[in-house]
């Protein structure tokens, strides 16, 4: 029977589950094994701190791993170094290490989506920062509205709507970047007082992202696949979150058949998931009547109400090259258990 190595948190933790228990507890790690069994592999949970890559055995192992949204993401840097490192000793990270660096990292993210081919891109032009300087010196005319993202943040959190330049750079000063310490500033116009050119570094530093705003929207579409099933749900942007459809709360979106996705969007999606060749996905897509766009997506550690029965009776699932209703259990735990034998099945 094959192997799979679930790496898991200083908590015991494994992925992410809605509605989980005890409360941000993760996946049900017994429950998971049951479901990698009936699929044929045989998984063994194992912490970050207990990954020794002096075992020569992690050498083409399977491993898969979670993610984390501490506070400053601390303990997420640490596990890049841990999933970074195995990758380079010749395990077999899934997802891949790339899409762990662009989870919750809304610059990365932008990144990765500029070098897929051009009608994958999702039709949006944004362009990123380290600082307010670079911003402010960056060559090209920026047409307003536009929409500013914090390099992290969930759930609309940190992304902002500047309609011009004054409005652009006050939005970064005061939401989006911290200014540097008192202390720090003194020392830098001291420095400029007691050494002739000298140029001060930046009192504003961070990264962000400057996106097209794509107006008249009246909703999105959050859609997850998972192998070869989507699920689905309608967000619709409400009067008091402005202009972000994320964060609206999962009881007032539209799941499964009620929807209304337009035709063409799971085809959409797909093509980029295949892609992108990783075992699940999280992408939000907005359309304006004649076109897609792919506002952002997540492939690892991203949010799981929609697979919940509760929410979507049924899901998607892609047979002889299109799509059909299913009836849906709920059971997470399952749902990405298959999708990463179906991964394995088609791109391993």
């Amino acid at each position: 029977m094959n192997k799979i190595y679930l790496l898991t948190d200083y908590k015991g933790r494994f992925g992410s589950k809605h509605d989980d228990q005890p409360y941000r507890s993760g996946m049900d790690l017994s429950l998971l094994k049951k479901c990698f069994k009936e699929i044929g592999y045989e998984s063994e949970p194992v912490s970050f701190s207990d990954v020794n890559l002096c075992d020569s055995f992690w050498s083409g192992s399977l491993v898969l791993y979670t993610s984390s949204e501490d506070i400053g993401l601390i303990y997420k840097q640490y596990i890049e170094d841990i999933v970074l490192s195995l990758s380079l000793a010749g395990a077999e990270v899934i997802p891949r290490f790339e899409f762990l660096r662009a989870n919750n990292n809304k610059v990365f993210m932008e990144l990765l989506r500029c070098i897929l081919p051009g009608d994958m891109r999702g039709n949006l032009v944004s362009s990123h920062y380290g600082t307010l300087e670079e911003l402010t010196a960056g060559k090209g005319e920026i047409e307003y509205p536009v929409v500013v993202k914090g390099f992290s943040g969930a759930m609309g959190r940190n992304v902002f709507l500047a309609h011009n330049e004054k409005e652009l750079k006050k939005t970064i000063r005061k939401k989006v970047l911290s200014e540097s310490p008192l202390r720090f500033r003194i020392k830098e116009y001291l420095r400029q007082v007691r050494h002739k050119g000298y140029r001060r570094d930046s009192f504003y530093r961070g990264r962000f992202v400057v996106q097209k705003f794509v107006p008249g929207l009246k909703n999105d579409w959050k859609v997850y696949f998972f192998g070869n099933k989507a699920f689905v749900f309608y967000r619709p942007i409400f009067a008091e979150r402005v202009f972000r459809a994320s964060g609206g709360g999962y009881d007032n979106y539209l799941y499964g058949r009620d929807a209304d996705i337009p035709e063409g969007m799971l085809d959409f999606g797909w093509k980029l998931f295949r892609q992108l060749r990783v075992p699940n996905i999280s992408m939000d897509i907005a359309w304006d009547g004649v076109r897609f766009y792919l506002l952002e997506f997540q492939c690892i550690y991203f949010g799981t109400a929609g697979i919940l029965r509760k929410y979507s009776s049924e899901y998607w699932l892609r047979k002889n090259d299109s799509w059909e209703l299913n009836d849906n259990d709920g059971c997470i735990e399952k749902v990405y258990a298959e999708s990463i034998g179906w991964f394995m099945e088609n791109e391993g």
